[in-house]
Parts: structure tokens; C-alpha cells; sequence
């Protein structure tokens, strides 16, 4: 699927957020700034694209872009609203990048090999700039032996432990660290939230341990860090915006950017559905800015992998719907996409099954009774998606900049 089937029958305010959901490299900035010269030839409606660089999470990246093209005329309102945009998230995730370094020489302090991905560091490696990419809580991860060693170090620099993981009985945490992958903490000062992981999602334990053995050392702020391989990079990128269907601008930037600037190592892929579904999306999206991708014409997929993405990305609804219907819907529609996208051994799809660790905060039974967790699972599950809507975010930092940064523009949406 090419360009000209999806993205050109988008509104042009859509389009002008995806032209501008990242920074090309010089060699290609006259393809980019050609796309966001065509967008906005098609008088976009502004109140549409301030909204939408929120959903996107791309407001820093979006007024970037804007800025590197000359002789754009945007009013004047919308010209502030998204400096000032831009400025909020941009100090936020400068914020986060301090509060990442002093966890990163608190592990360094502690002897723990530690990995941030994604937030402020991701930023840094794509931009070199840490307040470019819009990020809500922070990401580092550590082997999973380490895992114990980690939560203390944490703990004793001021981070809280979610009280949803601290309350867990001895089988149900040890259920958790076999079917879980990340536990979640608070700042209790500042009220900052990170996510340590010990695996990724989609990965077993021994995809965990050999992607640290193909980590690179590197210094950064200070700081002994690990960094991720070219091609878990590439396996990373594809699969974390997988699991979301997609439904980011910022997810697809990121892509572009690092295959941009070479850090994508391709040839991974082989038969890695998430992989190979990423390329055609990325060919589908950015097709006519981006070369040197790898042809995926003669790759026949279930049309579900770029259906089902390029849908989320233009619909929010399909993520954020909460009737019971929609949700049933989406929820099948999800699944189907992950079986299809990250297939797994039965053992691992029977575990996760069974046994939920929201399960365990919902009806918190001891251990000498933790067998009933499989008859309950059904109306436990009911209990959750139905009678309550959904999980919330326990993170505070998780609402939209734009609840505080109101943008009524519709009086501005002229252009010349």
C-alpha cells in the first residue's frame, strides 16, 4: 500500500501531522518540507491539528519542523499557541532527563548494568536533543536477576513502589515476574512515574537475556549505560508501536528518524511479521520522503497488520472507546493483530491465560488458595472491562498537556 492509497484521503490537518511527526535528516529535507508546503496549500483546519499533535504526541517535533521551512505564513495565534505548546513539553521532558540521570548514577553506584529506552534517551540518540520527543513517565530496564537489587536502589532514592506490586503475596509476585514484564513506581517528591522493566513485551526470558549479551556499552550524561543492538533497535521500534496498533505519529517518527540516520539494522527481519508489518506502514505513511527501505512488495502479510494500524493512527476512538461492545470489538481485533504479528508458544499464551496481575489487586487471596485465580478468571476479567470501564492510568503525569493549555483556535484556520 502506497502513499497515494491511504494518506492522501486524509483531512489536510492529518497530513500536515504526519509531515511534520519528524525532522529529516538534511539529505532529505526537501522532501519533507515539499509535504508540509502540499498540507498546508490545503488549508488545514487548525483547531483539528492542535488537536491532533496532542493526540500524536508530536507538539515539540511539530513546531521544530514548521520552523525549518521558510516562508511559511501561520497566523500569528497559532504561531504562539504552538511555541507555547512546544515550550511545556519541552521543559517537561527536560525535567525527566535530570530525574533519569540520577537514577541511571544511582544503578552505576550500585553496580547494576541498566538500559533506558524510549522518554528523554530516545530523544537524545534520534535528535541530540532530550526535550524533543514527548514522553509521560520514563523507561529503564535491567536484567531480570537484578530485578531485586534495583527496586532497592530505587526505593532508597525517593521512588515508591506501586502499592498493586508491593502487596503481592510470594506466588502471586513470582506468577508476575513469569507472565509480567515491568513494575511501576511513583517519585514520591515529585511525583514522577517510571516503568522498570526486566523484559520486553512479546519476549520470553531468554530473548530478555540474549538482547542484553548484544547490548553496546556507552556514556551518557556521566553515566555506564547499555544501549540496544541495531537490530533489536530495529525489533523494538516495530513491536512497542505494534502492541499500541500503531495509534502513535510519534511511533512512525521514530521509525523514519532512525532508519534515517542508519541506526536500523533491517535484515532482521526474515519471517518477523512485526518487522515486516512496520516496513509496509512506514512505506504506506512516509513513502515518498524515505529511501533505502527495504522492498516489501513481494511480501504477502494478512492485511489485518496494516489495516488495523493505519486505522488506529487516523481514528483515536478505536484505542479510547469504552462501551462494552467496542471494547469486545477492539479487544478481539487486538488480539488478533498481536497472535498475528508476535506469535506464542502455547505455555506462554495458557500462563498469561490464567493468571492477571491485575487479577490479584482486584481479589488479593493468599497463597494457600491461589489456585482459584483459574476458575475466577472469567468473572474477574468481566468484573474489570465491564462494571468498571477499563483500567486507569496510576501514572499523574499521564494527562494531556492540552487539559492545561487550552487551544481554541477556531478563528484562526486562514491560510494564505
Amino acid at each position: 500500500m502506497r502513499k497515494a492509497d491511504w494518506l492522501e484521503h486524509t483531512s489536510p490537518a492529518f497530513r500536515l501531522v504526519i509531515a511534520t511527526s519528524w525532522l529529516a535528516p538534511d539529505a532529505w529535507r526537501d522532501k519533507q518540507e515539499k509535504t508540509i508546503r502540499e498540507a498546508l496549500a490545503a488549508a488545514p483546519d487548525w483547531d483539528e491539528y492542535l488537536r491532533l499533535i496532542d493526540r500524536h504526541d508530536v507538539p515539540v517535533l511539530s513546531w521544530a519542523a514548521l520552523n525549518r521551512v521558510p516562508g511559511l505564513a501561520i497566523p500569528e495565534l497559532i504561531a504562539q499557541r504552538l511555541q507555547k505548546f512546544s515550550e511545556a513539553c519541552r521543559i517537561h521532558s527536560i525535567r525527566h532527563s535530570l530525574v533519569l540521570t540520577e537514577i541511571l548514577r544511582e544503578f552505576n553506584r550500585v553496580g547494576i548494568p541498566v538500559m533506558p529506552f524510549k522518554g528523554p534517551f530516545l530523544s537524545f540518540a534520534l535528535y541530540g536533543d532530550v526535550g524533543i520527543r514527548r514522553s509521560f513517565d520514563l523507561d529503564v530496564a535491567v536484567a531480570k536477576e537484578n530485578l531485586q537489587s534495583a527496586i532497592a536502589g530505587m526505593e532508597s532514592i525517593g521512588w515508591k513502589l506501586d502499592s498493586a506490586q508491593s502487596t503481592l503475596s510470594r506466588r502471586q509476585w513470582n506468577s508476575f515476574l513469569e507472565n509480567g514484564h515491568h513494575v511501576n513506581f511513583t517519585h514520591s517528591m515529585t511525583g514522577s512515574c517510571l516503568e522498570l522493566h526486566w523484559r520486553n513485551y512479546w519476549e520470553a526470558s531468554e530473548a530478555a537475556d540474549a538482547r542484553w549479551l548484544r547490548s553496546r556499552p556507552l556514556a551518557w550524561n556521566g553515566c555506564t549505560i547499555r544501549t540496544m543492538s541495531a537490530a533489536d533497535l530495529t525489533l523494538y521500534l516495530c513491536t512497542h508501536a505494534g502492541f499500541h496498533l500503531w495509534s502513535s505519529a510519534k511511533w512512525l517518527g521514530d521509525l523514519a528518524r532512525a532508519h534515517a540516520l542508519g541506526l536500523l539494522d533491517w535484515s532482521a527481519a526474515g519471517e518477523e511479521k512485526a518487522l515486516l508489518s512496520g516496513l509496509k506502514i512506514l512505506d504506506a505513511v512516509y513513502g515518498t520522503q524515505l529511501s533505502g527501505l527495504p522492498r516489501t512488495d513481494s511480501l504477502e502479510l494478512p492485511s489485518v497488520l496494516i489495516e488495523a494500524p493505519l486505522k488506529s493512527l487516523q481514528h483515536p476512538q478505536l484505542q479510547i472507546e469504552r462501551s462494552f461492545l467496542a471494547t469486545f470489538s477492539n479487544q478481539i481485533l487486538s488480539l488478533r493483530y498481536e497472535r498475528l504479528v508476535r506469535p506464542r508458544a502455547w505455555r506462554d499464551s495458557l500462563s498469561e491465560l490464567f493468571y492477571c496481575a491485575n487479577d490479584f489487586q482486584a481479589l488479593p487471596l493468599p497463597d494457600s488458595t491461589f489456585w482459584l485465580y483459574k476458575p475466577l478468571r472469567p468473572v474477574l476479567w468481566i468484573w474489570r472491562w465491564i462494571l468498571r470501564k477499563g483500567p486507569t492510568s496510576p501514572c499523574p503525569d499521564a494527562q494531556p498537556l492540552s487539559t492545561t493549555l487550552r487551544m481554541d483556535c477556531k478563528s484562526s484556520r486562514s491560510m494564505p
